[in-house]
C-alpha cells in the first residue's frame, strides 16, 4: 500500500527491539519484498531472503532490530544487527574470528544483516537514522560493523560511500575495508551477444553437459 505523501518529507522515528511480534514480523517481511524487487536483476547473488532466512533474521531476539517509523507509527525501514555472527547463515564466522580475533572474542563484530527502507520513504532519513543509532551502538562497545552489498550497491547507488559517511559522523573516524569479493563468471560462446534470445539451428536441441 503507498504510504501518504505527508512520509516522503517526514522524519523517521527509530525504536531498538531484541523482540518484535506476530504483526510486526508479517509487515516487514512484506517491506522486505518490495524493497529488494528492484535488486532481483541486477545482481548475481539472489538478495531477497527466503522466509526462513528472514525469520531468523527478524524473530532471534540475538539479533538486534533497528526499526524506523513514521510520527504515526507505519514501519518504513528495519536494520538488523548482530555480534552473533550464527544468526548469518550466509558468511563463515570463522573468517572473521581470523581477521579480527580479538574483537570477535569480546562479541565486538557486529554484523549488519538486512537494511532496507520503504521506495517512498526514502527522503525521510530513516536509513540515515537507523545506521546512526547502530553506530552509537557499535561505537560504545568499541566494536566492529559489518555487512554485504552487492556491486550495484557499490558502484551505482553508492551505499558503501554513504555508510561510510553515516560512520563517519558517529564515530568520528571511519575507514571502509574491502574483507573478501566473491565473482560471478559465465563462459559464453564468442559470438554470444549479451541480452539477445540464443538463436539455435532448425533442428538443433540444447543438450546438458553431463
Amino acid at each position: 500500500m503507498p504510504l501518504p505523501p505527508s512520509v516522503l518529507t517526514g522524519t523517521a522515528v527509530v525504536t531498538v527491539d531484541s523482540t518484535v511480534d506476530v504483526h510486526t514480523a508479517e509487515t516487514l517481511w512484506t517491506l522486505c519484498g518490495s524493497s529488494f524487487a528492484s535488486l532481483q536483476d541486477k545482481a548475481a547473488a539472489r538478495q531477497l531472503l527466503s522466509r526462513a532466512e528472514f525469520e531468523l533474521e527478524v524473530l532471534d531476539p540475538r539479533v538486534t532490530k533497528y526499526i524506523a517509523r513514521t510520527d504515526s507509527g507505519q514501519i518504513i525501514g528495519l536494520c538488523t544487527l548482530s555480534n552473533d555472527l550464527t544468526t548469518v547463515p550466509w558468511v563463515s564466522p570463522e573468517f572473521y574470528a581470523a581477521r579480527y580475533p580479538a574483537q570477535l572474542a569480546r562479541g565486538a563484530v557486529f554484523y549488519c544483516g538486512v537494511a532496507m527502507v520503504h521506495s517512498e520513504a526514502r527522503l525521510t532519513g530513516a536509513f540515515a537514522a537507523m545506521v546512526s543509532t547502530f553506530g552509537r551502538d557499535i561505537a560504545a562497545a568499541n566494536g566492529i560493523l559489518a555487512a554485504d552489498m552487492c556491486r550495484f550497491n557499490v558502484d551505482v547507488v553508492q551505499l558503501a560511500s554513504a555508510v561510510t559517511g553515516m560512520m563517519k559522523q558517529a564515530w568520528g573516524a571511519a575507514n571502509l575495508v574491502e574483507l573478501d569479493r566473491q565473482i560471478y563468471l559465465a563462459w559464453e560462446p564468442a559470438n554470444h551477444s549479451p541480452g539477445l534470445p540464443e538463436q539455435l539451428g532448425a533442428g538443433t536441441v540444447a543438450r546438458p553437459l553431463l
